[in-house]
């Protein structure tokens, strides 16, 4: 845009002058009486030393008279306004050239023909040309280089903060967006983002904290509630209200194993058992997990098998794990019917080591596959099922504390629960 607002000003300003160089010579012309004229043409184009004019005095019907332009150029309009044509010269031995000309009908009838080369127009357009294919060329050129090298820093810093939000996805809400110092757009967007992510952080510990505290507070209290139960139904003998005191005092237990479920979740997502990492075999710990559960399993008439694939060890608490397998297990079995199966698969990922538990059961529907995780969330298909809906909210925490993956999918029939067992911001 700039080579051309230049082209179109210089080429305004050159064809600007030429007219008023044309428009004095037609002025001089109109003061020289008809009897010289052609003596004053001819003189004209002796003077011409830089042969760039152009002149000629034409019959009425269209004969030369006097001046070096052969005949009239066709088409050209008699009026006395400069047009653009093209003209060739006698005294020339090049071709036609580009012009401006003006042409003026005498009182005699005879036309005079005035014109200017405007070759150089012509030339300077082509360097014009010239200079914007260069110039443009190497201004996208090193618009493109500068544009790639400059792109580097702020690309990686995108990489950096899509990875650490990557991590507070899957749960690590400690992790906060890098900020490089420099003050810009995205140092202010992560500023902002850290500080919400800060308020998050400190409500969610709130919020956590009170449930942690009535579950710890209400536990002594419940206790001593089931031992002074238990005494009264050992008092009663064989009252009427000895059963149903039973009744209450399995409620009471019921309401402990919930509190203590809370607690467990609590510890776990403190993350204090890192410290307690170590390398563990998974098909020993899963081998275990599955023969734990084999006994409830034969009693549902569930065929419970397991494959297990050679695997690396990987680091983590085997205690956990051994908890998760079992938990995740436990549900397959209790949603799977009678004369079910439940298969178990230990293989390795597309990144390590993954465990596959897919049953024959009625499945999660699709709108329920995350609310599952949540604490005391029981779908549709166990409502009548045994539990507190607490099972997969441990079996998460534990998966976080990790870094592993979990997901549920359709089986067809069936539930397929993934543990992806590799730390999944890598």
């Amino acid at each position: 845009m700039l080579l051309g607002f230049i082209y179109w000003q210089t080429a305004t300003e050159m064809t600007r002058r030429v007219d008023l160089i044309l428009t004095l010579e037609e002025t001089r012309f109109n003061q020289v009486s008809p009897d010289t004229l052609s003596d004053e043409i001819d003189k004209s184009v002796q003077r011409d030393h830089r042969h760039v004019y152009f002149y000629g005095l034409f019959s009425s019907d269209g004969r030369l008279i006097a001046g070096n332009i052969p005949r009239l150029p066709p088409g050209m309009p008699v009026d006395g306004h400069i047009h653009g044509t093209t003209l060739s010269a006698t005294n020339l031995a090049s071709q036609s050239m580009p012009a401006r000309a003006l042409a003026i009908r005498q009182g005699s009838g005879s036309i005079l023909l005035i014109g200017h080369d405007v070759q150089q127009f012509t030339e300077f357009g082509e360097v014009m040309r010239s200079a914007f294919f260069w110039g443009g060329s190497l201004t996208i050129l090193l618009g493109l280089v500068f544009g790639l090298l400059l792109s580097f820093g702020p690309l990686r810093r995108v990489e950096q903060i899509q990875q650490v939000c990557e991590l507070i996805m899957h749960g690590n809400m400690k992790q906060r967006l890098p900020v490089s110092g420099r003050h810009d757009e995205l140092d202010m967007l992560a500023v902002i983002v850290n500080k919400v992510l800060d308020e998050v952080d400190r409500l969610m510990s709130e919020v956590k904290s009170v449930g942690d505290n009535i579950a710890h507070d209400l536990r002594t209290p419940l206790t001593r509630l089931r031992a002074l139960l238990y005494r009264m139904q050992q008092q009663l003998g064989d009252s009427p209200h000895h059963a149903m005191m039973g009744q209450v005092i399995a409620e009471v237990d019921s309401l402990l194993l919930r509190f203590r479920a809370l607690l467990r979740i609590s510890e776990i997502e403190n993350k204090q058992r890192r410290a307690g990492f170590k390398l563990i075999q998974l098909p020993e710990i899963l081998a275990q997990a599955v023969n734990f559960l084999e006994p409830l399993a034969e009693n549902k008439s569930i065929k419970l098998s397991m494959v297990a694939e050679s695997v690396d060890p990987i680091n983590g608490d085997g205690e956990l794990l051994f908890e998760v397998f079992v938990n995740v297990l436990d549900n397959a079995i209790k949603f799977t019917p009678e004369g079910g199966r439940v298969k178990v698969h230990l293989s390795s990922g597309p990144k390590g080591a993954q465990v596959d538990i897919v049953d024959s059961g009625a499945g999660i529907r699709e709108n329920e596959k995350s609310a599952v995780l949540n604490r005391f969330y029981r779908g549709e298909n166990d409502l009548q099922a045994p539990g507190f809906g607490l099972g997969l909210s441990i079996v998460m925490a534990i998966i976080r504390l990790h870094d592993f993956g979990f997901r549920l999918e359709d089986a067809d029939p069936g539930t397929r629960a993934t543990i992806y067992c590799w730390p999944q911001g890598v």
